[in-house]
């Protein structure tokens, strides 16, 4: 299977099954539609977390969020994974109770009423709002994270096989020189970072950047989706 199918249907696949249980246990998050956008970009400029909720529409008589995941996204790993699903969900009871839970020209404020949904669906929202976004930094402690292990379990095992899938797409044909090189690349933003690592490397365990705390992924690889801009943070 190549990298690009692996990249989308693991993403949308481990996302909505997420997704699905995060409904079943708190009633009144609408339902999600998941993309994964086409282009290349940085890391989401509203701070959501980890996603970036997109678009609303109505489907089928029910109010539904797009939900744009990137692979990077998926490969910070299952618990990050799920603080930001989590932190959408409190966005998707804002909607459907009709709660104004974010502000600003940019809409990144999240304010007190974002903070109480936050806490709602398990998050822990800051003591102090923090400058630009307000209380949206809210973490999923370990407690809490304890409730979600099977389902943090099985986003970092999607995010396992798109690695997988990433690496031998860009992995240098067999017979070709010894240690050929290939470039990689980080979420620095407006410009990553880059170096060049061979195959054997790279495939030995993730490579973090010290600046954006992020990995680095293949730069020839299915890139990293731009978090586009939407109605709302």
């Amino acid at each position: 299977m190549t990298a690009p199918v692996v990249h989308g249907a693991v993403i949308i696949s481990a996302v909505e099954t997420a997704w699905r249980e995060i409904r079943r246990r708190f009633t009144g998050v609408p339902d999600i539609s998941v993309t994964v956008p086409p282009t290349a970009g940085a890391q989401d400029p509203t701070e959501c977390t980890a996603l970036r909720t997109g678009r609303r529409f109505v489907r089928d008589g029910h109010l539904t969020m797009e939900l744009q995941v990137s692979s990077g996204t998926l490969g910070l790993g299952g618990r990050p994974l799920m603080e930001g699903l989590l932190h959408h969900a409190a966005h998707g009871l804002a909607l459907t109770r009709d709660i104004v839970d974010v502000s600003g020209g940019d809409r990144r404020w999240h304010n007190k009423r974002y903070g109480r949904l936050a806490r709602e669906v398990g998050l822990t929202p800051p003591a102090r709002a923090a400058r630009v976004i307000g209380m949206g930094r809210c973490p999923l402690s370990d407690a809490e994270a304890e409730r979600w292990a099977e389902v943090i379990s099985a986003l970092d095992a999607a995010a396992s096989i798109q690695l997988e899938a990433t690496v031998q797409a860009v992995a240098p044909p067999r017979g070709g020189r010894s240690g050929a090189r290939f470039a990689i690349v980080c979420e620095c933003t407006p410009v990553p970072r880059r170096q060049q690592v061979t195959p054997f490397f790279y495939e030995q365990g993730p490579l973090l950047c010290g600046v954006c705390l992020t990995k680095f992924r293949p730069a020839d690889a299915v890139l990293l989706p731009a978090q586009a801009t939407g109605e709302d943070a």
